[in-house]
């Protein structure tokens, strides 16, 4: 599956370009956004980020304690540290955009009142990443880092390099008539927290011994480093220095990316995954004066084009793994990757994404490359709508997407998923089955709750949204599957003329449930979803297949139910019914927002049960 790409990292698709030094340009002779002629604000969003700015003049700088930073280790709870330390740095943003639009200097002393309390702040990694730190991996306060230690770089502290460097880009005159020493430390900061750990330590999250998983923490930390540094380091030698070890952790990234381009951090984090990659790409074009551009390779394209392929309608996503079902995606991004990879269908959706992003949702803190490329480049308000391939085989993650029509507003949609439960962001998920009708949601992947101590821990299986009988997965005798690389799917084929997917799910059950075999077939034919699944176990045993449903469902007769949408499964009769009510009552783990996710106050189980030691369910939705 990926050895191709073994290959391509063999080769080294980016390190070949570092064979002539002089491919880096100067601090001096660097210049970014080499693609846009006229490098100013466009006035939709510089008036935007006025409105903003002005709200913040009036608001306190968020507090940081010691307090509030042990909180997470003491509660578990992160998000009451985290909305603080965010709330500085987007607050750094919109008055830093806003006075670089304006220009009237009335936001310029709450600027370096910020920049100077972010340096200030013992470090810049979040309590929930202190694991990272190479001295202090346990203790519940920061260390104390001298020029001998190395601080942690998590994606926040990334992030925060990326920030304080558009502030200096951008506004290095007016923090200068304040003082110079404001900018001489934000150049100074950023190497002891970013430009030195990225070039002398070798972070899990950097992919160098191939242990683990590489995931967006690789594309986001060094798409933030290539920035500030781009805009701070003067030295040629080490601005050199820190272009090639990016290649190289690039080339990590390339290496674990199956050839199809499927992102298995699911499509919630694509944008700090492929995404990111994207903008390595250009900053290093910037960089090397357009000598290093490499959007032609057939992994860059297909990294891309996942976005496009995983949209269901408008907002909507096949939200497999840690996703929520409605997301937004930076359209003016998506369509410059669309262009330079040759994408046309990429370039489409990204237009059509940009015409409906929200301005707020994409200028925060972080990215800041793109945030300022973006705001550079006018706004979209109409763009043509896109057709949608009626097909899509991902074999490397063994994902099925069918619809019955291009237009993605109209007519079925069927996906599933095959693979391993070993996926970052997995959920318990081999064999899970999403229907949508004209572009809304019928059976559905549940989501996920909020990020708490144990959520990338011990007990994140212990929710029941992390469960396989929560994604519309049979059951033995109530056993659920179990996560890790051996549990997985087998036999899958896809027949994309017919519109038919096919595999065993029994693998990615523990050998305690006494599977023999668990096959789902999933087929959509002339507007109507069929899901047959046949399952034989060791023993007598109670065989419940289960199916999750965003609204209730009404039985209308014998065999048949009404679902939402207007749409009608028929079940064999044979089978008993049970419909149950899916709320947060099962666990300690109860924060899956219903409302928030699905706009509903619960989602509904239906479930159709037998004993014995076989079973047959098909069930029919047109």
């Amino acid at each position: 599956m990926r050895s191709e790409i073994k290959v391509f990292y063999q080769r080294g698709y980016l390190r070949g370009h570092m064979t002539d030094a002089h491919n880096i340009l100067p601090y001096g002779e660097c210049k970014l956004f080499t693609d846009i002629e006229e490098k100013k604000i466009n006035s939709e969003i510089g008036d935007f980020m006025v409105r903003k700015a002005e709200k913040f003049l009036e608001e306190p700088i968020p507090f940081l304690p010691l307090s509030l930073y042990r909180d997470k280790y003491l509660t578990g709870i992160r998000s009451r540290f985290e909305a603080k330390h965010h709330r500085r740095r987007d607050m750094l943003l919109h008055l830093t955009l806003a006075e670089a639009y304006e220009k009237q200097g009335r936001f310029v002393e709450r600027i370096a009142d910020l920049v100077w309390a972010i340096m200030d702040e013992s470090t810049w990694c979040i309590p929930a990443h202190t694991y990272h730190s190479p001295n202090n991996k346990t203790s519940t306060v920061p260390d104390v880092y001298t020029d001998d230690q190395i601080p942690a770089l998590d994606l926040y502290a990334g992030n925060c390099c990326a920030t304080l460097a558009l502030v200096r880009h951008l506004l290095s005159d007016e923090l200068d008539a304040i003082s110079p020493i404001i900018c001489k430390k934000i150049d100074r900061m950023i190497y002891l927290r970013g430009i030195r750990p990225f070039i002398t330590v070798s972070y899990t999250w950097m992919g160098e011994t191939f242990e683990g998983f590489i995931d967006n923490w690789l594309t986001n930390i060094t798409q933030s480093i290539l920035f500030a540094a781009a805009i701070t380091v003067k030295d040629f030698d080490l601005r050199k220095r820190v272009v090639e070890r990016a290649m190289k952790i690039l080339d990590n990234f390339t290496a674990y990316y199956p050839e199809d381009g499927c992102c298995d951090e699911g499509p919630g984090y694509w944008g700090g995954a492929g995404g990111n990659y994207f903008d390595c790409l250009e900053l290093l074009e910037d960089m090397s004066g357009g000598k290093i551009k490499v959007y032609d390779h057939p992994l860059i394209k297909g990294m891309g084009e996942y976005i496009a392929k995983f949209n269901i309608d408008g907002r909507y996503y096949l939200n497999f793994a840690d996703a929520r079902p409605q997301l937004q995606h930076d359209g003016k991004m998506i369509t410059r990757y669309g262009i330079k990879c040759g994408s046309e269908e990429l370039e489409k959706f990204g237009r059509m994404m940009a015409a409906d992003n929200d301005v707020e949702r994409y200028y925060f803190f972080g990215m800041c490359y793109r945030v300022l490329k973006n705001a550079y480049v006018p706004e979209v308000h109409e763009a043509p709508k896109t057709k949608a391939s009626r097909t899509v085989w991902y074999d490397s993650n063994k994902i099925a997407i069918f619809r019955e029509s291009e237009d993605t507003s109209s007519g079925l949609y069927l996906a599933t998923k095959g693979g391993t439960n070993a996926e970052m962001h997995n959920h318990n998920d081999v064999g899970c089955l999403v229907v949508y009708s004209n572009g809304r949601p019928v059976i559905v992947d549940p989501s996920h709750g909020s990020y708490d101590n144990g959520f990338f821990g011990p007990t994140r299986y212990d929710r029941w949204f992390m469960k396989s009988s929560y994604h519309s997965i049979p059951t033995v005798d109530g056993v659920e599957q179990k996560a890790g690389k051996d549990f997985v799917s087998s036999d899958e084929s896809c027949d994309k003329d017919s519109q038919t997917v096919t595999m065993n799910l029994a693998g990615a059950f523990p050998k305690e449930a006494g599977i023999i075999r668990m096959q789902r077939t999933c087929s959509l034919k002339e507007g109507v979803i069929t899901v047959k699944d046949e399952v034989e176990a060791d023993h007598e045993a109670d065989i419940r297949f289960n199916f999750v449903l965003v609204d209730e469902p009404k039985k209308t007769g014998d065999g048949t139910l009404a679902l939402g949408e207007g749409r009608v499964m028929s079940y064999d009769k044979e089978l008993s019914l049970n419909i149950e009510k899916v709320e947060n009552t099962y666990l300690p783990y109860d924060d899956l927002n219903f409302k928030g996710t699905w706009g509903r106050e619960c989602l509904w189980r239906v479930v159709l049960c037998a004993r014995g030691t076989e079973a047959v369910s098909v069930i029919t939705i047109k």
